[in-house]
């Protein structure tokens, strides 16, 4: 049932930070998501933030995560866990990030000296 309930599951790099945006189909008996990151080899994904489902059923989530800059020289995966009232726990698709360089880094470092 990977990726079954969300859509357009999206990461873009902003600045240092990376933003992470989906959509949910059916959030019917949701409790909350879980945002989850694996960089490089690392065998399992870790939780990085989670999301309540909102009070205006907005069907639309973002999350911005302003520690993927501690990663370097790795390629970095997102993915989002759909956590049930239930107890049940689903995945979305695994969508990667290019590697993260340590100039990258450093050039979206001094970009945000000067917004």
């Amino acid at each position: 049932m990977a990726g079954s309930r969300v859509s357009n599951l999206s990461v873009t790099s902003e600045g240092r930070d990376i933003k992470i945006t989906w959509e949910m189909l059916d959030q019917a008996g949701v409790r909350h998501f879980d945002v989850e990151r694996r960089a490089g080899d690392q065998d399992n994904f870790i939780r990085i933030n989670d999301r309540p489902i909102p009070l205006d059923e907005s069907r639309k989530y973002e999350y911005i995560d302003r520690s993927v800059y501690k990663i370097e020289n790795a390629v970095v995966f997102y993915r989002v866990a759909i956590v049930e009232l239930s107890g049940g726990v689903y995945y979305s698709d695994v969508t990667p990030l290019g590697k993260i360089s340590s100039v990258r880094r450093t050039w979206g470092s001094i970009k945000s000296m000067f917004r």
